[in-house]
């Protein structure tokens, strides 16, 4: 039996070129890397390690495994998405046969975002625990192959972090336990509504065929901000402006419940400032993040007036935590937007620019809405372009886009896992809506 599987998992947001690590059990001559449906490299064992190039764009990627026997047949794949959400820890399970071709053994690899250590990690055979050694390696049981099998690993990694694998061996597996399914967000035209899933069917293509709508689903929707440091004294003393006192006044209760989203709707502060970590085979950052805020917690003004985290503004990369707050909003699975607040000046020395950041938020259909309390800066300009906050009344009217882009946001539901750019409308689809870009 063949095995084959990524040591090297990219959890985070990933460019350039990059080291790739492979494990592969069985008669396996040769392992091809596609990227994006193109061979780009094949690789020899015994170490199944290269490099790959997977270019300076922020875009996602789709990168299969192919395992290929002596006469260049596949024998075995395995595929990983890159630039999507993942969960912030993966474990994998490698099966190992004997000579009579019987699981005999089982050996666990895993990766945190973190690069931390487990904490505790588990290994169950039909519901029974089974031995590991130092190495997180297991001998299997004798087990009677005419009967399914699973095998399930869980690596606990903290209270929040836990990942978990499991495969099944053994018996006849042709029932599919759960069906993938991939959220599409669309916005409704003006007037329109939307119709039914049922009679949604044939509007959804994928690479130019039609795909099943499992499911349509309302809000409510997810706003995640990045505030440049600088634009929070002026945000304070609009809110105050808005209560008619000084500046040294408070803001009565009244008024911080005004500028709100809609009742259920949340929002979430990704801080533009990254803690670094050594993983195993890729380093990885973390862009902290807040708790979510809904209306009950205050509008949106009173929230960016808040004293939350600062960071020093020389330290801050505004382009690399807009793309992180790109990511969390796709992972929501849920009608989305990314704020980004840029002050008078804005100083921003992130590894990706702007540019590069607005592309990725494009491809992946999660709406980018800047605001810029000097329109002509630098950094503004350099976004392509930024709504007007510059006084109070602007703000006002810019948070109407704002609320009425996160309003005629619905989420489709179809069946089977697709990349963004697989994802396209029929033409009867487009009278009534258009893709979120």
């Amino acid at each position: 039996m063949v095995q084959i599987a990524f040591l090297t998992l990219f959890l985070g947001l990933t460019s350039g070129r990059q080291p790739v690590a492979l494990t592969v059990q069985g008669p396996v001559a040769t392992v091809e890397l596609v990227l994006d449906g193109a061979a780009v490299v094949r690789i020899k064992g015994p170490s199944w390690r290269t490099k790959l190039d997977f270019g300076t764009a922020l875009e996602p990627h789709e990168l299969i495994a192919r395992a290929l026997d002596d006469k260049g047949l596949e024998v075995g794949r395995a595929r990983q998405v890159l630039n999507l959400p993942r969960p912030p820890a993966e474990v994998e399970i490698l099966l190992e046969n004997n000579a009579q071709g019987t699981p005999a053994g089982a050996r666990l690899t895993w990766r945190s975002l973190t690069g931390e250590k487990p904490a505790a990690v588990s290994l169950l055979l039909d519901g029974q625990p089974v031995v590991l050694d130092g190495n997180a390696h297991a001998a299997l049981p004798p087990v009677d192959l005419e009967v399914s099998h699973i095998l399930s690993a869980e690596v606990r990694f903290g209270a929040a972090v836990v990942a978990r694998k499991d495969i099944g061996f053994g018996g006849r597996w042709g029932d599919e336990v759960s069906t993938e399914l991939t959220a599409v967000p669309v916005r409704l035209r003006p007037g329109k509504i939307l119709p039914t899933a049922a009679a949604l069917q044939g509007w959804v293509l994928t690479d130019g065929k039609p795909v099943p709508v499992a499911a349509v689903e309302e809000g409510p929707a997810q706003l995640l901000i990045v505030r440049d440091n600088e634009a929070r004294l002026a945000l304070e003393a609009y809110d105050r402006q808005r209560a008619g006192k000084s500046l040294q006044a408070g803001v009565s209760e009244r008024l911080r419940f005004q500028l709100t989203l809609g009742k259920d709707d949340q929002i979430r502060f990704v801080w533009p400032s990254a803690k670094s970590f050594t993983g195993q085979d890729v380093p990885a950052e973390l862009f902290d993040a807040s708790r979510d805020y809904t209306g009950k917690d205050g509008g949106l003004l009173w929230l960016l007036g808040r004293s939350l985290p600062q960071t020093d503004k020389t330290d801050q990369r505004l382009a690399d935590a807009t793309a992180v707050a790109g990511l969390q909003a796709l992972a929501g699975n849920r009608p989305r937007a990314v704020l980004l607040v840029l002050g008078y000046n804005a100083k921003d020395a992130s590894r990706y620019d702007a540019g590069a950041v607005r592309h990725y938020l494009e491809s992946v259909r999660v709406p980018l809405i800047i605001w810029a309390l000097d329109k002509a800066s630098l950094a503004a300009m350099a976004w392509g372009g930024a709504e007007d906050i510059s006084s109070l009344p602007k703000l006002e009217s810019t948070f109407k886009k704002l609320d009425d882009e996160l309003a005629w946001q619905r989420i489709l539901w179809v069946e089977g896992s697709h990349l963004p750019a697989a994802i396209s409308l029929s033409p009867a689809a487009a009278e009534v809506m258009e893709l979120v870009r």
